[in-house]
């Protein structure tokens, strides 16, 4: 990875780092593109830099695909773990309540849907 980036590379970083961090999704180029004023083939062209040095990972033709490679990984619950089946029937309101702990733990932040 390559340590060296402009102020401009820095502050499109740290944007994506927080917005990742505060709503727990990656921006959008127009978002990233419009808090900097300018347009979203622009905001592509920053990000495509930063993949190349190496600081964030891009999945093509996802929508807010964008991730740190710093990111810690999470280490999910085996959904085939006994503690989440009775009898042959699954049990999914413990499993998301281990899964959500899980993604806790790692210090994001998890959306509660009623």
């Amino acid at each position: 990875m390559s340590k060296y980036l402009t102020q401009c590379q820095s502050e499109v970083l740290q944007f994506i780092s927080s917005q990742i961090a505060e709503n727990g999704i990656a921006p959008t180029y127009t978002e990233i593109g419009k808090h900097f004023g300018y347009c979203p083939s622009n905001a592509y062209l920053h990000v495509d830099v930063l993949v190349r040095k190496g600081h964030i990972h891009r999945v093509k033709g996802i929508s807010r695909g964008i991730t740190l490679t710093d990111t810690a990984a999470v280490e999910m619950p085996d959904i085939n773990d006994s503690e989440y089946w009775y009898e042959g029937v699954f049990k999914p309101q413990l499993y998301q309540r281990d899964v959500v702990d899980a993604i806790k733990s790692a210090g994001m932040k998890v959306k509660e849907f009623a």
